[in-house]
């Protein structure tokens, strides 16, 4: 017959072999390349000027894409201000002409009056 002792021992032991077989299946996999790996070789001056210049067009490939999203950032943004004020000016017409503005719906609501 087990004890609470031996019931407790085989539970720890139990739930550390569940969390280790987890982490082993949930770890990051290497990506397999369709081709041959080109490795760089950093023991010359070359290999790093190689290097170097293959990053710095990857960072300037990178602040071109900060550019372009900042970009659309402002222009959705100048979009957003210009329908509010559409929404506006069609709910001031609205009730110019004596009728009701509706509510927005609960979901939509903090994105409209906010």
């Amino acid at each position: 017959m087990l004890t609470d002792s031996t019931t407790g021992l085989i539970a720890i032991l139990v739930g550390g072999a569940v969390s280790i077989a987890v982490a082993w299946i949930s770890r990051p996999r290497a990506v397999i390349a369709d081709g041959p790996v080109d490795v760089p070789d950093l023991t010359t001056i070359a290999g790093i000027a190689a290097v170097v210049a293959q990053q710095g067009e990857q960072l300037r490939d990178a602040e071109e894409r900060i550019v372009d999203l900042e970009s659309q950032r402002a222009t959705d943004g100048r979009l957003i201000r210009a329908l509010r004020r559409r929404c506006a000016q069609l709910e001031t017409a609205l009730r110019q002409l004596g009728g009701e503005v509706p509510e927005p719906a609960p979901d939509d609501a903090p994105l409209i009056i906010g």
